[in-house]
């Protein structure tokens, strides 16, 4: 929930209140519901409500705790606060709201900075200390909520968003040239860095706290997941029921809310998943009322679909709808009307990367008219427990070739997941296969399944006009590097994808795309005790029996509609970018790819990058990874025009 923003003058000087609401009132969007400012002198903090728990004026931020010793500004959710709550009244401490808000302040106020590590939940935000006269920052466990900073030698000021640092007094937004071009390049990469797409700007590492004080500023690491791990049951049937109470858990806390709570829902296992377990925790009756602040509106599902494509799933939706009688939205997708939001989409998501995420964007809009303001979403599953065609294909490589009975499977596994055949791993497999005996009939098999394609991110030679750098990897060092890799292959990469590739991207992009709307998401899956059980997993635990996911699979047995529970292709939540290429779509990214401005960037290529366009213009038909390619860059144009030659819906104040 909400936004926030600061400064801190380090040479003691007060801080202007007006210059706090500068740079607090552009994320207006975050927080719809209410605007607060707090200054202590040296010190200013700025608030924007989305009000979810305790709707009071009580829930006001910046709120004083501790009989005002400590102020808080906060964005996010701590989902045990109900427990911390009572243990802290336990410990005498007293609250004068009934928000989770309050709770952090306390907590501090009890346990220091070590508080962090008692919060289940998802988090940025700063806390002053007006008798030590610092300030402390945290960022949660994975880094779902976003933490933006400037250093300066005389002030340090932060953000929940990029924007704000467009209407900070004297400081001039550049664009970061640099990261702009490993944005490009490798979007991955560039997520495992610290730098953003403004020059002088940082983003807070996940899992980091920062402690400001007119001495410097300190960062220290508080989480890692491996250093958390626990003991794992022995047999498949003690970690499948463990799995089981710790997702429905998971589910129950992240329902605490005084506002209406719905589910994106897209017909695939995680989703349906997370709402089949609240239909569940809705049908136990008493559990989870009363003290524990739940709603009794959280049985809504949004359903975006992409009539007469191959990406909708609406068929499977559906049957999660009849099994849980949640009421239904579908929304449906479309290419013009996109075009028509786009612009808005750009400025509100202030990054760029693969596939258009308007989708995304449109679904957490849809939530937000029908009056919904918490969504429960299935975001993590992947990444936790091998749902990617690449870690079938990784445990593959890593597999025994004598082990027939084990390479079948997972080749059976594979098989659903690569209906278009494209992958160049499972070329490098299916050669490794002929040169034993054993293998030479998998091999045969692998065939079909196996194409010549490259990967979006291989940027096309020459389509950037200068080489791009190493990124700075600030977030993983050599001893927890060296800890991966005694995780084995699979684990290894489950990982390397959910902590530093894959999911840090899909945590950022939906947390724009929702708060663009004033939408808070929840993901039970990122619940800590569920990540740091999945890792402790064996292998087979997560691929088995000829499945992805499968102790999610067989903990949700009688809960999931059977069609769902066993489905085994995978379509993943973006638009068919091919399809729309060919149609009106394609020709508004050929208007700007003609643009002055486009053909003319020093980043990349524009000349290069027309004619490609041009000639799949004429053939008239694209790929995937061509029209996700193009729009890479259409988009970094886009965000560019938003942030600096249309100065953004107002400009810096002077």
């Amino acid at each position: 929930m909400c936004g926030i923003a600061g400064i801190l003058d380090l040479r003691g000087e007060s801080v202007d209140p007006e210059a706090v609401r500068a740079i607090t009132r552009p994320l207006a969007h975050r927080g719809p519901d209410g605007e607060g400012v707090f200054v202590d002198g040296e010190v200013g903090l700025g608030h924007r409500r989305l009000a979810i728990l305790d709707l009071t004026e009580a829930g006001h931020q910046p709120m004083p705790c501790a009989d005002g010793r400590y102020w808080i500004t906060f964005n996010g959710e701590i989902f045990n606060f109900v427990e911390l709550r009572q243990e802290l009244e336990a410990l005498g401490h007293t609250f004068h709201s009934n928000s989770d808000t309050e709770v952090i302040g306390i907590a501090f106020h009890e346990w220091g900075t070590d508080c962090v590590m008692h919060f289940n939940g998802m988090w940025a935000f700063a806390l002053w200390d007006s008798h030590r006269r610092e300030l402390f920052a945290s960022r949660d466990h994975f880094g779902i909520k976003p933490f933006f900073y400037l250093s300066e030698g005389r002030r340090f000021v932060f953000a929940s968003e990029l924007k704000s640092f467009l209407h900070l007094r004297d400081f001039t937004a550049r664009e970061n040239e640099e990261a702009v071009k490993q944005a490009l390049a490798d979007p991955v990469a560039f997520e495992l860095t610290e730098d953003s797409l403004l020059d002088g700007v940082r983003r807070l590492p996940r899992g980091h706290n920062i402690v400001v004080r007119a001495s410097g500023v300190t960062i220290s690491r508080w989480w890692r997941t491996l250093d958390h791990v626990p003991s794992i049951p022995r047999t498949f049937e003690q970690q499948t029921e463990q799995f089981h109470d710790l997702f429905f858990d998971a589910c129950r806390i992240r329902l605490r809310s005084d506002v209406p709570v719905g589910t994106c829902l897209s017909g695939g296992l995680d989703s349906s998943s997370v709402l089949c377990a609240l239909a569940d925790l809705r049908d136990m009756g008493g559990a989870g009322t009363g003290s524990e602040r739940r709603t009794d509106d959280f049985q809504r599902a949004f359903v975006a679909t992409f009539p007469d494509t191959w990406k909708d799933e609406r068929d499977y939706a559906e049957m999660v709808i009849a099994r849980t009688q949640a009421q239904a939205r579908y929304c449906p997708m479309d290419a013009e009307v996109a075009i028509e939001s786009v612009r808005q989409f750009v400025y509100d998501f202030e990054n760029f990367g693969g596939s258009l995420l308007m989708p995304q964007w449109s679904i957490y809009r849809e939530l937000r008219r029908d009056g919904v303001v918490v969504s429960l979403d299935g975001h993590g599953g992947d990444e936790l427990l091998a749902g990617y065609s690449g870690h079938v294909v990784t445990a593959l490589n890593s597999t025994n070739l004598l082990d027939v009975r084990r390479t079948r499977e997972l080749i059976g596994t594979l098989q659903p997941l690569y209906p278009s055949g494209q992958t160049t791993e499972l070329g490098v497999f299916a050669g490794r296969l002929r040169t034993s005996p054993v293998g030479r009939g998998i091999g045969r098999v692998l065939d079909r399944f196996r194409g010549a394609g490259g990967t979006i991110d291989s940027v096309p030679p020459g389509w950037l006009r200068t080489a791009v750098g190493p990124a700075r990897n600030s977030w993983v060092d050599a001893e927890e590097s060296a800890a991966v890799e005694s995780l084995g292959a699979l684990n290894g990469i489950l990982y390397s994808h959910f902590h530093h590739a894959v999911l840090p991207g899909i945590l950022r992009n939906f947390e724009r795309c929702s708060m663009a709307h004033g939408v808070e998401v929840r993901m039970p899956f990122m619940d800590w005790r569920l990540v740091t059980f999945s890792f402790g997993l064996p292998e087979d635990s997560k691929l088995g029996g000829g499945f992805t996911k499968r102790i999610l699979r067989e903990a949700m047995r009688g809960s999931l509609p059977e069609p769902v529970r066993q489905r085994r292709d995978k379509i993943g939540f973006s638009p068919p970018m091919a399809h729309w290429f060919e149609g009106a779509f394609g020709d508004w990214v050929w208007s700007l790819i003609e643009s002055p401005s486009f053909l003319g960037s020093t980043v990349w290529n524009g000349p290069l990058i027309r004619d490609f366009v041009a000639s799949k213009r004429a053939i008239g038909t694209w790929s995937e990874d061509q029209s996700e390619m193009v729009w890479r860059f259409v988009h970094a144009h886009l965000w560019h025009e938003s942030f600096f030659e249309n100065a953004a819906p107002g400009a810096a104040i002077a």
